[in-house]
C-alpha cells in the first residue's frame, strides 16, 4: 500500500496561460516520463455509497470527505490502482493499492470479497466500508493530463483537460473511446501538489496571476452532467 499526505491546490487556467506556464516550468521541473506529445490519459471508475455520501460531502463543502476510485492509464493495463483520497482541513491523504485486472473486474461487478482475503489492513478496511455502506460503481471519469515533476518534496504540477465520462463501468477496460464530452478543451484545471513546501523557483514559474484557488471535483462535475 502507498500512503501519501500532501498539499493540493487547484486553479482554472486558459490554454494560452497553460502554454506559457509550461515553458516556464520546463526550466525548473522535469516533464513526466509518461507524457506523450499531449500528455497521457487518466481513466477512473468512481464508487459511492447507496446514498451517494461522498458526492454530497463534496457538494456540500464538508471539511472532511473522501473519494474511492479505481484508476488506470490505458485500457491495456494489467493492473489498476484502487485509491481512497481523503481531505481533512486542507490536507490531502491518498492511499492506494495495486490490484490485478481480474480483481478490478470483480470490483466493477460489486464483488469485494477478495479485499477481505488480502493480508493488508487497508484492503480489509476498504472491504468493511464498501460492503457496510453498499458502495457501487457510479461513473467513469477520463481526461488528458500533462505533468511536471520534481524529486524534492514530491512536487507535481499537472494540467488536466478534455474531461469526459461514461455511465457504463464495463467501459473501464474497453480500448475504443466511447466517452461523452463533459467540458470544452479550453476548460483546463491546473493542480499543484507537494509535501512540506513549494520551491520559490517553481512558485515563480507558476506565477501569481492565477484565479483564486478553486474546489474542483471532476467526479462531481460528471455526476452533475449525468443529471445526478
Amino acid at each position: 500500500m502507498l500512503d501519501v499526505t500532501r498539499v493540493e491546490k487547484k486553479y482554472n487556467i486558459d490554454p494560452i496561460g497553460m502554454e506559457l506556464m509550461k515553458r516556464r516550468l520546463t526550466r525548473v521541473m522535469t516533464s513526466d516520463p509518461h507524457n506523450g506529445p499531449t500528455g497521457y490519459i487518466v481513466r477512473s471508475l468512481y464508487f459511492d455509497s447507496i446514498r451517494n455520501k461522498d458526492y454530497f460531502a463534496k457538494a456540500d463543502g464538508e471539511d472532511v470527505r473522501k473519494k474511492i476510485r479505481l484508476r488506470i492509464y490505458s485500457a491495456q493495463d494489467k493492473n489498476a490502482k484502487l485509491e481512497v483520497k481523503e481531505k481533512t482541513d486542507g490536507m490531502q491523504r491518498k492511499r492506494s493499492l495495486s490490484i490485478t485486472r481480474e480483481e478490478s473486474e470483480k470490483l466493477m461487478a460489486g464483488d469485494y470479497g477478495f479485499l477481505a482475503e488480502k493480508d493488508d489492513s487497508f484492503a480489509q478496511a476498504l472491504y468493511y466500508l464498501m460492503t457496510k455502506e453498499i458502495y457501487r460503481p457510479k461513473c467513469i471519469v477520463e481526461y488528458d493530463r500533462y505533468a511536471f515533476i520534481h524529486p524534492d518534496n514530491n512536487i507535481r504540477v499537472t494540467f488536466d483537460q478534455n474531461l469526459r465520462m461514461s455511465e457504463d463501468p464495463a467501459d473501464m477496460f474497453r480500448p475504443v473511446n466511447k466517452m461523452i464530452p463533459v467540458a470544452e478543451s479550453s476548460d483546463i484545471t491546473l493542480e499543484v501538489k507537494y509535501d512540506g513546501f513549494l520551491y520559490s523557483s517553481i512558485k515563480s514559474a507558476i506565477g501569481d496571476d492565477l484565479s483564486i484557488n478553486v474546489s474542483s471535483s471532476k467526479y462531481c462535475r460528471v455526476r452533475e452532467h449525468m443529471g445526478f
